[in-house]
Protein backbone atom coordinates (compact mmCIF):
# COMPACT_ATOMS: atom_id res chain seq x y z
CA UNK A 1 0.00 0.00 0.00
CA UNK A 2 1.25 3.49 -1.29
CA UNK A 3 0.68 6.32 1.14
CA UNK A 4 1.30 9.65 -0.34
CA UNK A 5 1.96 13.17 2.13
CA UNK A 6 3.56 11.52 5.05
CA UNK A 7 5.88 13.03 7.11
CA UNK A 8 7.44 12.48 10.30
CA UNK A 9 7.93 15.62 12.92
CA UNK A 10 11.81 15.86 13.45
CA UNK A 11 10.69 17.46 16.91
CA UNK A 12 10.91 15.12 19.99
CA UNK A 13 7.85 17.19 21.77
CA UNK A 14 8.87 15.69 25.24
CA UNK A 15 12.02 17.06 25.02
CA UNK A 16 12.18 20.15 22.84
CA UNK A 17 15.44 21.41 21.42
CA UNK A 18 14.56 25.37 21.70
CA UNK A 19 17.82 26.33 20.34
CA UNK A 20 17.26 23.87 16.88
CA UNK A 21 13.60 24.39 16.83
CA UNK A 22 12.50 27.90 17.94
CA UNK A 23 9.29 28.31 16.57
CA UNK A 24 7.76 25.42 17.99
CA UNK A 25 6.92 27.81 21.23
CA UNK A 26 5.05 29.81 18.45
CA UNK A 27 3.00 26.84 18.00
CA UNK A 28 -0.96 26.40 19.39
CA UNK A 29 -2.30 23.43 20.50
CA UNK A 30 -4.82 21.26 22.08
CA UNK A 31 -4.28 19.22 25.09
CA UNK A 32 -6.43 16.28 26.49
CA UNK A 33 -6.72 13.23 28.28
CA UNK A 34 -8.87 10.53 27.21
CA UNK A 35 -11.05 8.07 29.89
CA UNK A 36 -11.67 4.80 29.17
CA UNK A 37 -14.49 4.39 26.47
CA UNK A 38 -13.40 7.63 24.92
CA UNK A 39 -12.31 8.53 21.48
CA UNK A 40 -10.80 11.12 19.20
CA UNK A 41 -11.13 12.08 15.69
CA UNK A 42 -8.31 13.68 14.49
CA UNK A 43 -9.43 15.49 10.84
CA UNK A 44 -6.91 14.51 7.70
CA UNK A 45 -3.73 16.21 7.52
CA UNK A 46 -4.08 17.48 10.75
CA UNK A 47 -0.57 17.46 12.56
CA UNK A 48 -0.62 15.60 15.89
CA UNK A 49 1.47 13.64 18.72
CA UNK A 50 -0.19 11.37 20.72
CA UNK A 51 1.64 9.86 24.14
CA UNK A 52 -0.04 6.95 25.82
CA UNK A 53 0.25 7.58 29.91
CA UNK A 54 -0.91 3.85 30.55
CA UNK A 55 -0.96 0.47 28.23
CA UNK A 56 -3.76 1.32 25.43
CA UNK A 57 -4.61 0.14 21.84
CA UNK A 58 -5.11 2.58 19.23
CA UNK A 59 -6.28 2.41 15.80
CA UNK A 60 -5.54 4.76 12.45
CA UNK A 61 -7.43 4.42 9.12
CA UNK A 62 -5.55 5.96 6.31
CA UNK A 63 -8.27 6.59 2.93
CA UNK A 64 -8.58 8.83 0.38
CA UNK A 65 -11.81 9.14 -1.49
CA UNK A 66 -12.04 7.87 -5.02
CA UNK A 67 -8.89 5.98 -4.71
CA UNK A 68 -8.93 2.40 -4.75
CA UNK A 69 -7.51 0.22 -1.76
CA UNK A 70 -6.79 -2.39 -4.25
CA UNK A 71 -3.21 -3.78 -3.27
CA UNK A 72 -2.14 -4.75 -6.27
Amino acid sequence: MLIRDFFCLKVDLDDIDENKFPKVQDLEFVDCILEEGEMLYIPPKWWHYVRSLTTSFSVSFWWSEGESSDAS
